[in-house]
């Protein structure tokens, strides 16, 4: 199968492309700086910017599905404890508009290039938490409260997915960290997770490959991820 990754340079992005080629499938690696990619078999990469709906289209020629990673991006350098820290909270108070116009580009993408299976990652703060504990609702109650702006432009890109005619998969992970893979998360259609425990950026990402590879229950649906 031949897979596109968006945001393939991002936490998550990078760990999509290393699974999807573990299991063999070819991969199309798509970031706005593609030199910064290093070349492997089975990957080929493209150059493309959400925010440019022509140059996306472009690079989803002879594609099967696309994975979307795409969230709002680090102001320090990979590695540092800013770039882990403030910066991640910092970019959820200020997230711009990059899931909102991002994800609509890419729908507009897929419509283009004639591609029909459609993976989004979101998250689980977007969950009106009536699968989870009471506990847990309160948490994503007041995480939606303090990230406000990130949840509304992450929930207009939802929206739009939903609303399109593809065979879409929205996949919730809980709070991703750089914690070692365990692979015994759980995943599933409104399935109950504990989204304060952090799960690894390697499960979110097999997760992510599932979906758009072997789990036909899971289209048109919204999957949680996590422990």
């Amino acid at each position: 199968m031949k897979i596109t990754v968006i945001g393939a340079t991002g936490a998550t992005g990078r760990k999509v492309i290393e699974r999807a080629l573990e299991l063999g499938h070819e991969v199309v690696a798509v970031a706005r700086r593609p030199e910064v990619i290093s070349p492997k078999s089975r990957l080929s990469v493209r150059q493309g910017d959400v925010l440019d709906m022509p140059s996306i289209a472009k690079a989803l020629d002879d594609t099967d599905a696309v994975i979307s990673c795409i969230g709002p991006t680090r102001n320090f350098s990979p590695g540092t404890v800013m770039s882990e820290g403030i910066s991640n909270i910092l970019k959820n108070f200020s997230p711009g508009t990059i899931m909102s116009e991002g994800i609509s580009n890419i729908l507009a993408a897929c419509q283009s290039a004639g591609v029909k299976h459609f993976v989004m990652q979101s998250g689980i703060g977007l969950s009106d938490g009536k699968e989870l504990s009471a506990f847990n609702r309160w948490a994503i109650h007041i995480s939606g409260c303090i990230f406000s702006k990130a949840v509304e432009d992450k929930a207009i890109g939802e929206r739009a997915v939903q609303r399109s005619d593809l065979d879409w998969i929205i996949v919730r992970p809980a709070a991703l960290s750089d914690v070692s893979a365990t692979s015994k998360y759980t995943a599933g259609p409104s399935i109950h997770i504990a989204p304060l425990l952090p799960l690894s950026f390697v499960d979110c990402a097999d997760c992510l490959v599932r979906a758009a590879t072997s789990e036909p229950t899971w289209v048109r649906k919204i999957v949680n991820v996590g422990r």
